[in-house]
């Protein structure tokens, strides 16, 4: 991680932490070079302890909802936050938040914003307190995708969770790039893992998606798209029922 402007900020992230913990769900597609989990840092008025965080893989996490609602970031575009270079240097965030649940899923990079992409890696991670998955019944889920955001391309759509035959469905798109999700739902433990295709300029290319429900009765959802091979497709995806 580049240094950060603000020293205090920069002291209080040193450390080393595992990816997840307890009481939290979530996964990163490459974690050489960040973590999630929950979070570790707290400063007065702009980082809590006990969130779902992120953070340099040898450093401690900070939350999310400090990096959203920080004087700091600047309002999101077309709801995606981004934490830019005021704050991290050269690094950027490019995340969303599921419904008003502390459940968040996005994108880090290096370089130039909206241009290089550089290292760039998706995630998601939630707080899973109180979380339960129904057995049977469906619910449509409005979801949101992260890929390469630079401010008017995040991918839009709707997934169906059909709990009694425990299947999570769905497409999300933007004007260049679909991702479809197809997963297994495991109720028991409130993820869902399965394959995930992606078209871009007419070419097909298979993946894996995973990801967890969050809340009471499978409120909202989480996770990740991954395309061994072909990172730029790499999307993370996450939304709430309609």
């Amino acid at each position: 991680m580049k240094p950060v402007q603000l020293s205090w900020i920069a002291a209080a992230m040193i450390g080393l932490s595992p990816l997840v913990q307890a009481g939290f769900d979530g996964a990163i597609s490459d974690d050489s070079l960040r973590q999630v989990g929950e979070s570790e840092v707290y400063v007065p008025l702009f980082h809590s302890k006990g969130k779902a965080g992120i953070g340099s893989s040898t450093g401690k996490r900070v939350d999310f909802d400090g990096l959203a609602n920080s004087f700091f970031s600047p309002k999101p575009r077309n709801g995606v936050y981004t934490s830019g270079s005021k704050h991290f240097g050269s690094t950027h965030y490019n995340f969303a938040q599921a419904a008003n649940q502390d459940v968040w899923f996005g994108e880090w990079y290096e370089g130039r914003q909206d241009k290089d992409y550089n290292n760039r890696t998706v995630y998601y991670v939630g707080d899973n307190t109180d979380t339960t998955v129904p057995t049977s019944g469906s619910a449509t889920y409005n979801i949101t995708g992260i890929n390469h955001f630079s401010g008017s391309n995040k991918l839009s759509g709707t997934f169906t969770a059909d709990f009694a035959q425990q299947t999570l469905i769905g497409d999300i798109a933007n004007a260049s790039l679909s991702i479809n999700v197809d997963s297994t739902i495991d109720a028991a433990s409130a993820s869902f893992n399965g394959t995930a295709t992606a078209n871009q300029a007419g070419v097909t290319t298979q993946g894996i998606s995973q990801g967890h429900f969050f809340g009471a009765d499978a409120a909202t959802l989480a996770g990740i798209a991954t395309f061994a091979g072909n990172s730029d497709l790499d999307t993370a995806f996450g939304g709430a029922k309609q």
